[in-house]
């Protein structure tokens, strides 16, 4: 590699259609850098990692080893820049190594047979991410977390300078979390420049060298873990109140949240809500709530969820379960007391398995007209649906009996209140 930049971006504008989302947004990225996207539920980011890798157009000047990316061919950037995605359709049984191998064909010419050094590579992109006991089977079987494993492990069968991820490590438990992200670090190490988008700040700040920090579409900081994870900007950009040190163990910073002051000044009458979320989609959304006078609970959550940790810090009350388990009839039963007392229901779209699927079909008894259902800007049900398909139909049942959905934060504090929205935030 040269000592150019992999990636130049200046005034650097994108989004989907006439929605501009990224806005004038300049940054570049070396050649040996971890580097870590973070920002809050619908600020930029993944739509920031799309227009670096061209899957969706952009404006400005937007730069691959000096090269305009708009002058490279779809073989080219596909041999220079690997990209996994937050998750992918599974419309075909293919076997896990049918998937990884299609990160070959990028480097060979059209008809032309993969080599035995193609399938060596493939093997070895499997046993970096664990998963060579799976080289055989269909892809439909796999949980999420394998599935998103196999989706990092095609990225890496790519063999590309430049590697994008979006939130890799959503799905996984933190033994994987671990074994991934210090994978990406190997890499960086080795001259590879490694972006990710990054949900969990602690995580970030664990395994990146550098993180950028967008809000609205923009640029806020940019720097060392510790120069962007201040008490200020977490204040200023996610609206929590957090405290700061050094790991004893990494000497990396990483934060602690600390309970929000009630009231704010707010004047909405208080109201019982009960959000029910998981996999660490509710630790911004109970962070916003927490401030705005509501008496909130916040379900059945997993004690490794980042959630569940979220909310013992802010005091709000939960029913804690043990992780990779079957959740407990007791739980179940203490959740629908929740919900029956509840005013109103919040659900934040999250990852459904045949685990935690039980609270989703819980809702189905609570009155429709009381539940809000968050979901983020650009995502889908199915793409929250690890239930073969009963999540899904789950979800579209609760908005046919009435309930309603909103993109946003600002949406949700309008519908718990009955305030006018704009028409994008009644409905997905």
């Amino acid at each position: 590699m040269t000592g150019r930049h992999s990636i130049n971006a200046e005034n650097l504008h994108a989004g989907y259609g006439t929605q501009e989302i990224v806005k004038s947004i300049s940054c570049s990225f070396a050649p040996g850098s971890f580097t870590g996207i973070i920002g809050p539920n619908g600020s930029g980011k993944t739509t920031l990692l799309k227009a670096f890798s061209r899957v969706i157009p952009s404006s400005g000047i937007l730069e691959l080893d000096g090269k305009a990316v708009s002058d490279y061919t779809p073989a080219e950037l596909g041999m220079a820049i690997g990209f996994v995605p937050q998750d992918e359709g599974r419309p075909f049984s293919y076997t896990v190594m049918q998937v990884v191998l299609m990160a070959r064909y990028a480097r060979t010419s059209r008809f032309a047979a993969l080599t035995p050094d193609d399938y060596t590579r493939c093997h070895r992109a499997l046993a970096e991410t664990g998963v060579s006991h799976l080289a055989d089977r269909s892809i439909r079987t796999l949980s999420g977390g394998e599935w998103q494993r196999v989706l990092i492990a095609r990225a890496l069968a790519q063999d590309t300078k430049v590697l994008l991820l979006d939130e890799p490590t959503s799905h996984l438990d933190l033994s994987h979390q671990s074994d991934i992200l210090s994978l990406m670090r190997r890499l960086a190490g080795s001259g590879a420049t490694i972006i990710g988008v990054f949900h969990d700040l602690n995580l970030a700040a664990l395994y990146c060298d550098r993180l950028i920090m967008i809000q609205h579409g923009q640029l806020v900081a940019d720097g060392t873990p510790a120069q962007v994870l201040t008490p200020k900007k977490i204040r200023e950009v996610y609206g929590a109140e957090v405290v700061t040190s050094c790991h004893p163990a990494t000497g990396r910073t990483f934060l602690m949240p600390i309970k929000t002051a009630n009231g704010n000044g707010s004047s909405l009458k208080p109201l019982n809500v009960q959000v029910i979320s998981g996999g660490g989609s509710g630790a911004d959304l109970l962070h916003f709530l927490a401030g705005k006078g509501l008496s909130l609970s916040a379900g059945i959550l997993a004690t490794t969820d980042t959630d569940y940790l979220t909310a013992q810090a802010l005091d709000i009350h939960c029913i804690p379960v043990l992780p990779f388990s079957r959740i407990p009839a007791d739980a179940l039963e203490k959740l629908k007391v929740l919900l029956s007392r509840a005013d109103r229901i919040i659900l934040s779209a999250h990852p459904i398995g045949s685990g935690n699927l039980p609270v989703l079909l819980a809702l189905r008894d609570a009155d429709p007209a009381r539940i809000i259902i968050h979901m983020p800007e650009g995502r889908d049900f199915l793409s929250y649906d690890f239930a073969k398909g009963a999540a899904t139909a789950a979800f579209e049942n609760l908005c046919t009996a009435g309930a309603q959905c909103t993109t946003s934060y600002e949406g949700i504090l309008g519908l718990l209140y009955q305030a006018s929205l704009k028409p994008h935030d009644r409905e997905i």
